[in-house]
């Protein structure tokens, strides 16, 4: 199996399973909310996943999280997840913004160096929570028939509550590209079309 998939894929597997752990030992701390979900790590995990991995772990990270939430969650978060409404929608939302995450971290990796890379990190990780509430909450409350008056003040109330969670992902993955060595930052999904010179360059920025 090739370098560009099997990185990738165990990186996506790795994050699954550890934000699923953190959400199942209560590491990720509950309130009331949308999808009950407060400050934890496992947005975290997937933003670093799919920096890093790019859209395979973006795949795998959320949908491993999902299920082991739907089998092994805490009860409400169970009770949610049931619903197959609920769970599809979540995990489309997910997976979508995700995955545009890591091809966004391509983007800005093959232009920008650090620190200002950081500054489009900030930008992205910002956008990937501007996309991905509405696309939860929209499905939901469309295919539960809900009135469409309801959806603006469920997308507004969803950017409340998770702007903490968005501040905490932001200054996390910040940190944790500011401690990996050089090297390591480079996305490891694929492979530059670059001299070995060249390359060389970039994953000493």
């Amino acid at each position: 199996m090739k370098r560009t998939i099997w990185q990738p894929l165990v990186l996506g597997v790795v994050s699954g399973l550890l934000a699923g752990i953190a959400m199942v030992t209560g590491l990720s701390f509950l309130s009331p909310g949308i999808t009950d979900n407060a400050i934890g790590f496992f947005v975290t995990l997937f933003l670093l996943a799919a920096a890093l991995g790019g859209p395979l772990a973006g795949v795998v990270a959320p949908t491993l999280f999902l299920v082991i939430g739907t089998w092994f969650g805490p009860p409400d978060v169970k009770e949610l997840l049931v619903d197959p409404v609920t769970f599809w929608s979540n995990l489309l939302a997910l997976v979508t913004s995700v995955v545009l995450v890591g091809l966004a971290y391509r983007l800005i990796f093959e232009r920008m160096k650090m620190p200002a890379r950081l500054l489009a990190w900030v930008g992205i990780v910002t956008a990937y929570y501007v996309i991905s509430i509405p696309s939860s909450v929209i499905p939901q409350y469309w295919l539960n028939e809900n009135p469409a008056s309801e959806i603006l003040p469920a997308v507004l109330y969803g950017y409340e509550i998770y702007y903490p969670q968005a501040i905490f992902d932001i200054f996390f993955t910040s940190l944790v590209f500011i401690a990996l060595p050089k090297r390591f930052r480079r996305p490891l999904w694929y492979l530059p079309k670059q001299t070995s010179e060249q390359n060389s360059a970039v994953q000493n920025e």
